[in-house]
């Protein structure tokens, strides 16, 4: 991968993940920020308690070793995890100190 495109990468990272937590500081209690596949984002009124027990059955919760990735004009979350040629993914991308 060139040092392009690990730039490029890198500061689609960063602007997804500022403009999240931007979003989620003005956020009220009681409220469920969703952020759709294309990037666009809504908040709506937080669902009663066993709708969202149900709705969170299905959702994996972005830990450690994961980042969200914009490309393409869509959303992914990628683990970092051991490639093929055995380099991690994360080291590949050059985003080191990352777990």
């Amino acid at each position: 991968m060139s040092v392009t495109k690990k730039m490029t990468v890198a500061a689609a990272l960063a602007t997804a993940v500022i403009a999240l937590a931007v979003v989620a500081d003005d956020m009220k209690s009681g409220t469920l920020m969703m952020v759709e596949p294309t990037g666009k984002s809504s908040s709506m009124p937080m669902p009663d308690k066993a709708m969202m027990d149900d709705m969170m059955k299905h959702a994996e919760e972005v830990k450690d070793g994961m980042v969200i990735v914009v490309w393409g004009q869509r959303l992914y979350v990628v683990k970092n995890e051991k490639m093929p040629d055995g380099k991690m993914t994360f080291d590949y991308w050059g985003l080191h100190g990352v777990k």
